[in-house]
């Protein structure tokens, strides 16, 4: 959502509001595919009454939003997290864990946000999306439950590639990366790729019937799954080489823009 659906203030724009609430009408599933935990579902979507279904925590989380209810999920073990947060203590990051559709960021690390540097809609993304807990491993050992995915915020870029270069030891994981300075990790085979085929299942949906949006790292194989793929014009240029279309920014209504021209058959753009 952030960088496609999501404008730089971080809010839907009415005319994307219109445009989906209009897909809606038809038929058509419109459903949020997003790195953030359930309880990080802006209002703007919860709300409508409509949206049924979510894949959330980059695939790890498909979820029923109208019924409340799991309907697939791959998660890390209390015990795998637990193992790999105490390789991690060795680097200058902080560790977040998502559970139970909720992220959690240690007090320590919240509180000193400055300390990381990061750009004004990654504080904001970061602040507004974990409950603060003293010690994610204290956490983890407490509530014995499985991990969605776990986010590291980095300080410098340089910390950030070092950690990318050295996870490649572990053959159990996956990683990549939705905004600047930061790295989410998940279990091996876990994307919105995978969560995008396993809801079109769920639902009887071919997967040709499926179209998809993106603008960064976290959504190559959900891309690449789709039977259309859209790439923002502000997503990376990595991201842009495997699209079948490219819309407009997040900032003039790219999303809604393609869904004029492929699902109500618009000449928008």
């Amino acid at each position: 959502m952030d960088g496609t659906l999501l404008n730089g203030d971080r809010v839907i724009t009415k005319h994307t509001r219109e445009v989906i609430e209009e897909v809606l009408d038809q038929g058509v599933h419109f459903v949020a595919a997003t790195g953030r935990a359930v309880n990080a579902l802006p209002e703007e979507l919860s709300s409508m009454g409509k949206i049924r279904y979510g894949i959330f925590s980059n695939g790890a989380t498909i979820y029923d939003i109208r019924e409340k209810k799991v309907l697939y999920k791959n998660h890390f073990s209390s015990e795998r997290v637990l193992e790999l947060i105490k390789y991690l203590r060795q680097f200058d990051l902080m560790i977040s864990v998502s559970q139970n559709g909720q992220s959690y960021g240690e007090r320590k690390a919240m509180e000193n946000l400055d300390y990381y540097q990061l750009d004004d809609n990654t504080r904001a993304i970061v602040k507004g999306s974990r409950k603060i807990v003293e010690n994610v491993e204290d956490f983890i050992e407490e509530h014995k439950d499985t991990v969605e995915k776990m986010t590291l915020i980095f300080r410098t870029m340089e910390e950030r590639a070092k950690v990318w270069e050295d996870l490649k030891r572990f053959s159990d994981i996956q990683y990549s990366s939705s905004l600047p300075k930061n790295l989410e990790i998940s279990p091996k085979g876990c994307n919105k790729g995978d969560g995008l085929k396993h809801l079109a299942q769920i639902l009887g949906i071919k997967q040709q019937e499926t179209m998809a949006f993106g603008d960064a790292d976290n959504d190559m194989e959900m891309l690449e799954e789709a039977g259309l793929s859209v790439v923002m014009e502000n997503g990376l240029d990595s991201v842009k080489k495997i699209a079948d279309y490219i819309t407009d920014t997040n900032n003039h209504d790219g999303v809604a823009k393609a869904m004029e021209k492929f699902i109500l058959e618009k000449n928008s753009e």
